[in-house]
Formats: C-alpha cells, structure tokens, sequence
C-alpha cells in the first residue's frame, strides 16, 4: 500500500511551497536556486510554461535513484506535511512523521523542472 499522491499542473509565478499544514515561513528570494529554503517552508522552482507534476510521498515510495537535488530538514509540529501554490492554494497533503521531518527533493532539470517528486 502506498502514501504517495501525484499532481499535475501549471503553477502559478513557477513555485511551489513545501510546508507543515499550518504553514511556514517563506524564503524572501530563491537566489537563483532550485530550492530555497526557511526551517519551516521550501520553495521550489518549476517550468514557467508548462504543466509540472508533483508527487508527495516517503522517500522508500518515490525516491528515483539519483541524488536529490535538496536533501535537508523541514518543521513541522502539526504533524503534516502541505504542498502549496504561492497563493495558499493546498494540492496535496501527507502525515508528517514527526515534528521535524527530512525531506529530499527530486527535480529532473537544474532551473526549470517539469517532474518533481
């Protein structure tokens, strides 16, 4: 049986918000990274132009064998774990496993990924 859940979609400004359901704080500027982060909320990168699909899940689950391109820690208290537009927007949710939670991120281009997983 599997947690994972997939989105597929054009994002708004080309950025996602990976954050505890109650919310984070959201990096001022991405710096020209992929991913910028806060201890309580990633922003990632996406194509501006084209729908992007966002799968959610354990890393046993959906991890694709190459090396992430963030591989870090996420706050998260309330216990889940909210994808999100910059608008607020919710997408897709999972439980947390505890209330710091690790979190990799996979992109298949360095700036402007369609799959991110």
């Amino acid at each position: 049986m599997t947690n994972q859940v997939s989105v597929q979609l054009t994002l708004p400004n080309a950025v996602l918000l990976i954050e505890d359901v109650a919310g984070g704080i959201v990096p001022e500027d991405m710096k020209g990274l992929l991913v910028a982060a806060t201890a309580s909320c990633l922003a990632v990168g996406c194509r501006s132009d084209a729908e992007t699909t966002i799968t959610l899940g354990a890393t046993g689950e959906t991890d694709p064998g190459s090396p992430p391109v963030f591989d870090g820690q996420l706050e998260t208290p309330h216990g889940e774990v909210a994808v999100r537009t910059v608008y607020g927007d919710e997408l897709l949710r999972v439980v947390a496993p505890a209330t710091v939670t690790k979190v990799r991120i996979w992109a298949n281009h360095p700036s402007e990924p369609d799959r991110i997983v």
